[in-house]
């Protein structure tokens, strides 16, 4: 019986890791038919992209733990991911007409992915019983969003406290690669347009990835601070932020909000120049950040010494700008086209 039992594992084995070759059709419906589908062994890459954010983690964790020097060779993961995103052997695309082939053992599970559409998983096994194979991808679930042809009416600028925030389903329907968020805020301080009531509610459209600042520690979006200083558009029935447009704040010791100064290359900075000169600030909370070690080049090279500190794997800053001086500013440069809305 033992003898039997092991045959069969082995039978078993022999069988079920042979590579089969699977080929057919696979498309998209809807909106967008002519986009080509990867075809993916075994959520490949996506595992080794998770795989490889849990190692950074841990090894960042365990350095600040153990009080030492924290290295790791992401340049090296990064490779490795962009030669496993080319091999074919675990990934491969359809062509203009949808054909695709990738060979594959008879244990593997194939995923069909494409932008705007459900993933679809099945059994190689399966896949490979099958004498025509024609797949086809569904919609995402998106709903259609407000379009505004409208020139805005009105502009709130105010400190703002966050409540709440919440994204949309997709807007593929109507408005391409863009995400949506509605967000709750309570008004803290009016600075322009006074704003009548003490919470607001407002959308925000921004990429779903927008200018990624990799080597910077401050943050990319608004809702990753308590308070922030928010420029803020009333269009027909919808109230929009201006996009990427936003200064986080922090109260001072005397009482006052301001916004701690940015790296000269962060996308929504304000470079210091012969107008425009950041003052020192006596934060209540010291305005403190931590960095990795692989990113030290860049934040030498774009943390001025004359305004950052930087050691220890730490940046700190004491300069920045008052809230009343960020809207002057933005009077001449972001806000510089709503001209006509400021009096």
């Amino acid at each position: 019986m033992r003898k039997f039992i092991v045959f069969f594992i082995l039978a078993f084995q022999v069988v079920f890791s042979q590579k089969v070759l699977i080929k057919g059709r696979a498309q998209n419906t809807g909106t967008y038919p002519d986009r080509s589908v990867s075809v993916i062994v075994n959520d490949t890459l996506n595992k080794f992209r998770k795989y490889n954010d849990t190692l950074y983690k841990t090894a960042k964790a365990n350095a600040l733990k153990n009080n030492i020097p924290f290295k790791f060779n992401y340049d090296e993961r990064s490779a490795n991911l962009n030669q496993l995103w080319s091999n074919r052997n675990y990934k491969t695309q359809t062509d203009s007409l949808g054909n695709f082939e990738i060979r594959a053992n008879l244990i593997d599970s194939l995923f069909f992915e494409s932008y705007a559409h459900i993933t679809q998983k099945y059994a190689v096994s399966d896949l490979a019983k099958k004498k025509k194979l024609n797949i086809k991808l569904k919609l995402e679930p998106c709903e259609v969003w407000p379009e505004h042809p409208e020139k805005p009416a009105k502009l709130y600028v105010f400190i703002g406290k966050k409540i709440k925030a919440w994204n949309s389903p997709s807007g593929h329907c109507n408005l391409s690669f863009d995400s949506r968020t509605l967000s709750k805020y309570e008004v803290v301080k009016n600075i322009y347009g006074d704003y009548p009531k003490d919470t607001i509610q407002f959308t925000s459209y921004v990429h779903s990835a927008p200018l990624p600042q990799n080597y910077s520690p401050f943050k990319i979006s608004f809702l990753e601070y308590d308070y922030s200083l928010l420029y803020v558009l009333q269009y027909k029935g919808e109230l929009i932020q201006i996009k990427y447009l936003f200064d986080d704040v922090y109260l001072t010791k005397e009482g006052r909000w301001a916004s701690p100064l940015k790296p000269k290359n962060l996308f929504h900075t304000i470079l210091p120049d012969s107008i425009n000169q950041p003052q020192l600030i006596n934060f209540i909370t010291p305005i403190e950040f931590t960095y990795d070690e692989r990113f030290e080049k860049q934040i030498i090279e774009n943390f001025p010494e004359a305004y950052f500190k930087i050691g220890d794997g730490k940046i700190s800053t004491t300069y920045g700008f008052y809230v009343e001086d960020l809207f002057r500013i933005r009077k001449t440069d972001r806000l510089k086209s709503f001209a006509y809305l400021i009096k």
